[in-house]
């Protein structure tokens, strides 16, 4: 291009810059939209852009569409647009050419496949099921003494800021560690001033390993503590006594590392024992969720974090010292810091800390280098008569039915431990069909309703712990505690003490959480090893709570029986059979415990208790569909607690008295509580005072090496079991004319969302429904139970009196008036003594009470203006009702069809239960009474029960539809 050119070129670009731009779009857009011209493909705007571009740019894109069309006619694929044919000419020139080398790559592929999905199969099952066999088995060669004489006794249980004078500034307040400053590890401070005299409760935990103290002091730099006795136990022989005390030190709040001592001094000042320990660095804190958290604990076996220093205090003394002061304080240049109590942090602070005490003060030690826990502090002697027993072992599977216990092709080690060296009781029951309402009755021979809420609930806070610790009720562990053993805990267990937050406190000396699901299973047996390497020595009682049962129901491969699971792969015959894989595998580790035992040198010396809390439903009724519970095919939630079937209920108890042989082998068919097992353990264990308020009956006279009576007629007495539920209750009854017919009553307290599928409407509908009663037959001899649709008035009378004198609730005489008006009542009770009087529990605002007590009567009269649905609920107590009289305008109504009854025939119908349960729907009444007839619903019922009724027909056409499809009705 000459120069001159050139110049006029820029000059119409300074000069007309739009135009120049327009036509600099044209030419790019229009060589774009010419070169997809030529493969048969039109872009927008190309007629335009013809007519545009340069003829010289036009003659070029003619003559190349005219050779394209020239060259269409020669390509050997004909069909589609030009640039479609010269891409499959382009393809199959490369395939002739390269034919060896891409055959090569087809095998390499097909062969990388066959090898690689097997290995993403392995990959996605074992992401799923757990890996608990890579937890290592390791053998204990510590052999412990089988003639120990120590007995051990929890003495200092003193909390540290109870308000007691001392040597700091006469104040004695507590010190806490700010929850969320981890320092790698799960620290959970428990402070519960409300509760009775005893030591901090916390928790240490970092995923997958907990390590819980479950009473401790926190001592930190500044902030001494002073540990004050709470016990004067006679020292029997003075030889060999010791102090044990557990220790932790927590990580450092920086990345150093600080050197740190602990000293503890007696209250002259003397330092009894004093260690000095390195602290460890602070972990990186990691989701339990995370996906490098997933993969570390499932392919790289034993991956277990540094969690701090662990480690007691042994100190020999031949008497405990009345007051321990503990000084914990970083050694800087060889010097021991000062130690000072600082002034106590401001309240508004503290609060911030979710600690459970409004009015809590202390010392906020978070930021301090060196804090060590202190727990476990118990005193070990030697004495001449030590505790009866060498030690109990007590191990409960959590959702182990006895149906799948006894089955020796499931569990053979443990129906081989059964015949050999135990008891089997094949008619053991749990008082509940969720954990928390059945352990709590067997850890205290109590019903659930005399406990209140803690036995029902599942994070129980400062108010309910609380409650329950006032009633002073006897435990199972602090009774132990009491006739001189060492008592922990261990395995799932945050339920059952303070460390967690959301348990309570049932006595355990401390107690070694584990719950971390994969692991779960091997982790408590070689903690169950440890600890008694650690504390054996001692007469102990050990209390092992496996969960490795409990849903979602996930056995390692191996344990799961193929054949039989791809026979139907879905629904619940898989359920059945994953939880069935759990069995075997638990089963397996249960031949890993006695291992132990042996181990140590103890399995001979040791009574073995096995047994479980509840069993797992897997919809064996078809009730199981009326209750609304979702399906699943893992297990979980929705296999317990929806109903009190025997599949629910029904559990296994093996029990082996160490050197006892006479019963070995034998099998107990007569049926037998949870409750019965603290009564027994108790005197089992040397106890004598049997609590006249357990509802259980001790065992041990009938078990025991000389038994004074047999089995048969220790318990021929009782001939009902009581069970506790969130939404049932009911009784197992082989009594009167049940003897040789054994019936179980079940009644629902509360509504459920149903999902009943309706035979004239293809889709399901969800209601409220409340079934009150329902019915079942259960055969001891084949150990099998059937719904059943209806029974007899008379056994149906039977089975409530029983019901209603079993109930530990109060017992209460409603009387419900369903009209405005006046109202006049007088109700009289024969007395025999002045022990749980009648007493009204509730009454309308307008009426007037009297109350008449005479040496072997007392009377209630009522007079004023009621309401409708104004209740009059009166306690019965220990009283006996001998009359009742209303107003004879009154229209009386016991029975739930609304029938009128005449006044003499109320009490009679009261005092035998026929039909007073229920009351009559308010439809009922008002189709059939008016005002003027002033009726009055009368019930005999219990104070815990929520009865409610369903309105409306068509829910109950709904299930009558439902009943009559599964045969249970005509």
């Amino acid at each position: 291009m000459k120069k001159s050119k050139i110049k006029r070129h820029y000059i119409r670009i300074i000069l007309r810059p739009t135009k120049v731009l327009r036509l600099s779009f044209v030419y790019f857009y229009g060589r774009i939209a010419l070169a997809f011209a030529l493969r048969g493909i039109k872009l927008p705007g190309l007629n335009g852009i013809k007519k545009r571009m340069p003829p010289s740019a036009l003659g070029a894109y003619e003559r190349q569409a005219l050779i394209y069309d020239i060259k269409g006619e020669r390509y050997s694929f004909r069909a589609g647009p030009l640039w479609v044919r010269k891409l499959f000419e382009k393809m199959n020139n490369l395939i002739s050419r390269n034919r060896f080398w891409l055959l090569i790559l087809l095998k390499t592929t097909i062969a990388f496949f066959i090898i690689a999905i097997p290995i993403v199969i392995f990959i996605i099952i074992r992401g799923i099921l757990p890996v608990p066999e890579r937890v290592a088995y390791n053998s204990i060669t510590t052999k412990l003494s089988n003639t120990s004489n120590i007995r051990t006794d929890w003495l200092y249980t003193e909390a540290p800021y109870l308000k007691q004078k001392d040597n700091f500034n006469n104040k004695n307040y507590f010190n806490y560690i700010n929850p969320e400053d981890s320092r790698g590890v799960s620290i959970i401070p428990v402070i519960e001033p409300e509760a009775p005299p005893g030591l901090i409760h916390f928790g240490i935990g970092y995923y997958p390993v907990k390590l819980n103290l479950v009473r401790g002091f926190l001592v930190g730099e500044k902030s001494p503590l002073q540990i004050l006795r709470n016990r004067n136990v006679p020292i029997e022989f003075e030889e060999g006594n010791r102090i044990r005390i557990q220790y932790y030190l927590f990580p450092t709040n920086d990345n150093s590392i600080h050197q740190c001592q602990i000293q503890l001094k007696d209250k002259s000042g003397k330092v009894i024992t004093s260690i000095i320990q390195n602290t460890p660095p602070q972990n990186k804190p990691r989701s339990p969720n995370s996906f490098k958290t997933a993969w570390n604990e499932r392919f790289v076996p034993n991956t277990t974090p540094d969690v701090g220093v662990v480690g007691e205090f042994i100190i020999n003394l031949k008497s405990p010292p009345e007051q321990i002061t503990a000084i914990s304080s970083e050694i800087a240049q060889n010097k021991i810091l000062e130690n000072t109590l600082s002034q106590p942090t401001d309240q508004d602070y503290i609060s911030q800390f979710k600690i459970n005490a409004s009015n809590a003060k202390g010392i906020d030690i978070t930021d301090n280098n060196c804090i060590f826990a202190l727990g476990d502090f118990s005193f070990e002697r030697n004495v001449v008569n030590p505790p009866k027993r060498r030690g109990i072992i007590f191990i409960l599977v959590d959702t182990l039915k006895a149906n799948t216990a006894y089955n020796n092709e499931i569990m053979p080690n443990l129906n081989e431990f059964a015949k050999n060296s135990g008891i089997k009781f094949l008619e053991h029951r749990a008082q509940g069909n969720m954990t928390v309402p059945s352990v709590i009755p067997l850890m205290t021979s109590r019903y659930s309703r005399e406990l209140g809420s803690i036995a029902f609930t599942y994070a129980a806070d400062s108010n309910i712990r609380k409650s329950f610790y006032d009633k002073q009720i006897p435990l199972m562990a602090s009774s132990m505690q009491n006739l001189g053993y060492r008592v922990g805990g261990i395995g799932w267990l945050s339920l059952f003490s303070e460390a967690m937050q959301g348990g309570v406190d049932l006595g355990f000396h401390n107690v070694v959480i584990s719950e971390t699901p994969e692991y779960e299973a091997r982790q408590i047996t070689e903690q169950m090893g440890s600890w008694l390497e650690t504390y054996g020595d001692s007469p102990f009682f050990l209390y092992v709570h496996y969960n490795t049962m409990h849903g979602p129901y996930k056995p390692p491969l191996d344990k799961i029986d193929i054949s039989k699971f791809i026979s139907k792969p879905f629904g619940l015959n898989q359920k059945r059979q994953l939880y069935n894989g759990v069995g075997r595998y638990w089963d397996g580790e249960f031949e890993n415990i006695i291992k132990k035992l042996k181990e140590l040198g103890i399995y001979e010396d040791v009574d073995i208790i096995v047994t479980s809390d509840h069993g797992a439903q897997m919809d064996v009724q078809p009730w199981y569909y009326f209750l609304g519970v979702n399906q699943n095919i893992d297990g979980g939630y929705a296999d317990k607690g929806n109903s009190l079937f025997d599949e629910e209920v029904r559990v296994p108890l093996i029990m082996h008295l160490a050197k006892n042989n006479r019963l070995n082998g034998s099998t107990v068919s007569i049926p037998t509580a949870h409750v019965d097992l603290f009564p027994t353990l108790f005197n089992l264990a040397g106890g004598n005072n049997i609590n006249p308020l357990w509802r259980g009956i001790n065992l041990y006279p009938a078990l025991k090496e000389e038994n004074d009576i047999d089995l048969p007629n220790l318990l021929s007495k009782r001939d009902t079991i009581y069970f506790d539920g969130h939404k049932y209750a009911g009784i197992l009854y082989w009594g009167e004319n049940f003897k040789n017919n054994p019936m179980k009553y079940m009644r629902q307290l509360a509504p459920d969302n149903v999902k009943l599928y309706l035979t004239h409407n293809p889709w399901s509908e969800k209601i409220s429904w409340y079934q009150p009663e329902m019915f079942s037959s259960v055969n001891f001899s084949k150990n099998s139970e059937k719904l059943l649709p209806n029974i007899s008035s008379e056994n149906l009378k039977s089975l409530r009196t029983a019901y209603f004198n079993s109930s530990p609730s109060n017992k209460i005489i409603r009387f419900t008036p369903k009209y405005d008006g006046t109202f006049s009542l007088n109700i009289q009770f024969n007395i025999n003594s002045n022990n749980e009087l009648p007493k009204v529990a509730l009454i309308p605002d307008g009426l007037k009470l009297e109350e008449i007590k005479n040496t072997n009567t007392i009377t209630f009269n009522f007079n004023g203006k009621v309401k409708s649905d104004e209740g009059i609920w009166i306690n019965i107590g220990n009283g006996n009702l001998n009359k009742i009289e209303l107003d004879k305008k009154i229209t009386a109504i016991t029975c739930s069809n609304g029938n009128k009854v005449d006044h003499n025939l109320i009490v009679s119908i009261l005092e035998k239960n026929i039909c007073t349960f229920f009351a009559p729907p308010d439809g009922i009444i008002e189709a059939n009474y008016k005002s003027n007839d002033k009726p009055v619903v009368i019930q005999k019922t219990l104070s815990s029960e929520q009865v409610q009724q369903l309105e409306g027909t068509g829910a109950g056409a709904a299930l009558q539809n439902a009943l009559r499809d599964w045969g249970y009705a005509k």
